[in-house]
């Protein structure tokens, strides 16, 4: 083959590997600019970017993917809040998958060296009333616990999830920080001693870690707002997001077509969990508040509580033909999810991740943001606007769901 046609073909290649603007998508997000005028309007303002992965099956159920995508930008800044909780649980199953000794179901202990960040011996909303890492990733993905994602944060170790998700082909993400409690860099750094018991007997022990990596800041646009509220004052400035988490849309939203189908990566890229690692992760992932015993939740945990996509908007319970697998995310104004929703009945699935911001007063840190108004209902009618457009897609063999609802 002529060698410069050879260039023009990898040209071509490295060109269409990322998602361009897709008309599918772009039709349907401007369709509801009627209901949501501003930010489909100015979608550079509201920082929205969506990426939609249909997928197709030949006739042994295997799938090929068509990623659609809207104002994807891999550098420009979103907070992704509690999205970040997703591979933190699935790499502390799969440290747990590689550890002789313990299983997710083992009971833990969380010992206290720093008084700061206290430890933990008793989880009274747990089955066996102890904690373990399977009962953290039922309370992290039901309804978005911060508390079990920093323990699960301390069992891997700041530096053991940075390096593993970037050699499992994420290098753009950081994993800086815990969630809900303001803490040092430095305590950030820190985690806590883990025991592991079997029948009462200590079976493994985890000494506290450093965290020594450097997470290097590799992304733009990360002073956010017009004023900030910084203790009890309100400051003029953005404020600074440098020092926060992050991951692209792109790199979650493939990260999650990974966990669901482990065989569309290469094999050295996969993750090191067994079929009942993934049994429980996919029920984890899309299980709903009143479907749990352990712990019972009270009815204002609603169906879509986090379930963002098609649900968020109201309290309707979900149909038992239609499953979500997601992980949302809410704070400083950022509103995400990143699911795959598949319809047994109607023989629907696809991959859809969104984030979108709205902070009308322009104040960060102050709680004052439309999530219900205005951001959770965009990204619910988003999720119908593509549920329907799947209904009527044509395919020529339809999916089998068996591995996603044992």
């Amino acid at each position: 083959m002529n060698k410069y046609l050879i260039l023009i073909l990898s040209i071509m290649v490295m060109t269409c590997s990322k998602p361009q603007n897709s008309a599918i998508l772009e039709k349907m997000i401007n369709k509801l600019g009627n209901d949501f005028p501003d930010i489909v309007s100015h979608p550079k303002k509201h920082r929205l970017q969506v990426l939609y992965t249909q997928i197709d099956r030949d006739k042994n159920n295997k799938p090929t993917f068509t990623t659609h995508g809207f104002r994807v930008r891999e550098k420009e800044y979103f907070y992704p809040a509690s999205t970040t909780k997703f591979p933190i649980a699935v790499l502390a199953l799969e440290k747990a998958n590689l550890n002789s000794k313990i299983n997710p179901y083992m009971r833990l202990e969380v010992l206290t060296e720093k008084p700061e960040l206290g430890g933990v011996v008793k989880d009274l909303s747990s089955e066996s009333g102890y904690p373990s890492i399977a009962h953290y990733l039922r309370t992290l993905f039901i309804i978005s616990d911060n508390s079990a994602n920093n323990r699960l944060y301390e069992f891997l170790g700041r530096d053991h999830i940075n390096q593993r998700i970037w050699d499992l082909g994420y290098p753009n993400t950081r994993i800086r920080h815990r969630l809900s409690i303001q803490l040092s860099d430095e305590l950030n750094r820190y985690t806590n001693p883990f025991i592991f018991y079997d029948n009462g007997k200590k079976v493994y022990q985890q000494p506290s870690q450093l965290a020594k990596l450097n997470l290097n800041v590799n992304y733009n646009d990360y002073l956010i707002g017009r004023y900030h509220i910084a203790g009890e004052n309100k400051i003029e400035g953005p404020l600074d997001f440098s020092s926060k988490n992050f991951m692209s849309i792109e790199e979650q939203h493939a990260f999650l077509k990974q966990v669901m189908f482990p065989e569309s990566v290469p094999k050295d890229k996969r993750l090191a969990l067994s079929d009942d690692d993934y049994s429980l992760l996919y029920r984890e992932m899309s299980i709903l508040p009143r479907q749990s015993k352990y712990p019972k939740y009270k009815s204002s945990y609603y169906d879509g509580y986090c379930k963002f996509f098609m649900y968020g908007d109201n309290r309707d319970k979900i149909p038992e033909h239609i499953k979500i697998f997601n992980k949302v995310g809410e704070a400083y104004g950022f509103i995400l999810d990143n699911a795959y929703i598949i319809d047994t009945e109607n023989k629907v699935e696809f991959i859809l991740t969104a984030v979108v911001y709205h902070n009308n007063n322009e104040i960060m840190n102050d709680n004052n943001y439309e999530y219900e108004s205005i951001s959770i209902p965009f990204l619910a009618e988003l999720g119908r606007s593509i549920y329907n457009f799947e209904q009527n897609r044509a395919k020529e063999h339809l999916p089998v769901f068996d591995r996603f609802i044992k």
